[in-house]
């Protein structure tokens, strides 16, 4: 049985430094580089639509990925994709970023490559319609996501937006009362996490923060550092930007019927992040203050030829000479050309 927790800590801790040497190093079942998990997996009912199952185990296949993040719509903040209330509420963040191919990784660009006909081959076993979206945007990327919070069991009283309707500890006890672990368990939940409570968000959305609380929590990534160090969520951003990471997913699917045109929908459900290798920073020799004057280059332009040394040219411009006289000689033997004329009387 695939132990998430014990055997995806034994599959990264093998290639901090081996990884970058050979993809061979990745031995686990669950590296989605080989067809026969196509015949270890499939779809079954669950959540909205369908879950990606593991045969074996009957829980959801946790795939596993190796892919370099790229610096474009990274949205893994505390504040997730959310832009503003006129496109929805905060309840409905995700945390999402698109992996593509490895570069310079010795191994895992080719692996990239049969990852991504993988999960495409994925999709088709259950795909209903020809429009295959969110998951992979194109051939060369994977969409990955997860949402950024997940509502309660039972809403927080002591939130200042907690509703009417709130359930109190006192409003589901028996008359007899609960047991003293019951009845602990519950308080537990009836008040607010210390997570979702310090939440890091930006303070412009402080106020689109306070309307869900009661009712949802704030979970962070499961993400690591190159020395298996949780990265808090106000730093997952830039640690992610242009890494190497190893991406622990699940991947749901669910049938858009209504849709104009009808669609399936994808998702790679992030459960774990690992980074193999953080990227470079991005630099720039031009100046933030344009009145600093302009940035000077070696060359602006194609340098000009070196000068020919005079015994050179002087040999250059004789051969030239003999070339035009030797094509004068060669000219045919005509009346004009021998210089002569006729002149005839009347």
């Amino acid at each position: 049985m695939f132990n998430f927790c014990e055997d995806v800590y034994l599959f990264s801790s093998v290639h901090n430094d081996a990884a970058m040497t050979s993809s061979t190093s990745y031995l686990n079942p669950n590296y989605l580089v080989s067809a026969q998990i196509l015949q270890r997996c499939e779809w079954t009912p669950g959540a909205t639509g369908h879950i990606l199952t593991d045969k074996i185990t009957d829980e959801p296949l946790i795939g596993i990925a190796v892919v370099h993040v790229f610096d474009f719509r990274l949205q893994c903040s505390p504040s997730g994709s959310f832009f503003n209330k006129d496109y929805g509420t905060l309840d409905k963040a995700k945390y999402q970023f698109i992996g593509g191919r490895p570069h310079n990784a010795n191994g895992f660009n080719e692996d990239f490559a049969r990852t991504h006909t993988l999960l495409n081959n994925i999709q088709n076993l259950i795909a209903k319609t020809q429009h295959k979206k969110d998951m992979l945007p194109d051939g060369q990327s994977i969409r990955f996501a997860r949402s950024t919070f997940e509502k309660r069991e039972i809403a927080v009283p002591d939130s200042p937006t907690a509703s009417r309707k709130t359930v109190y500890l006192e409003d589901i006890e028996s008359e007899t009362g609960p047991s003293q672990s019951a009845s602990t368990e519950m308080k537990k939940k009836l008040e607010m996490d210390e997570e979702t409570a310090n939440w890091p968000i930006a303070d412009e959305y402080r106020e689109d923060l306070e309307p869900i609380i009661a009712h949802y929590k704030a979970v962070p990534l499961c993400i690591y550092d190159e020395e298996k160090q949780f990265i808090e969520p106000q730093n997952v951003n830039n640690a992610l930007r242009n890494a190497l990471v190893e991406v622990h997913f699940t991947v749901n699917h669910t049938y858009l019927a209504k849709s104009t045109p009808q669609s399936d929908s994808f998702r790679a459900n992030i459960k774990q992040i690992m980074i193999l290798k953080k990227g470079k920073p991005t630099t720039t020799i031009y100046m933030s203050d344009p009145r600093c004057g302009p940035v000077m280059t070696t060359a602006h332009h194609t340098p000009p030829p070196p000068e020919i040394p005079l015994a050179k040219k002087l040999h250059v411009d004789e051969a030239a000479k003999k070339k035009g006289k030797d094509k004068a000689d060669e000219r045919p033997l005509t009346p004009e050309t021998l210089g002569i004329s006729f002149h005839f009387s009347k």
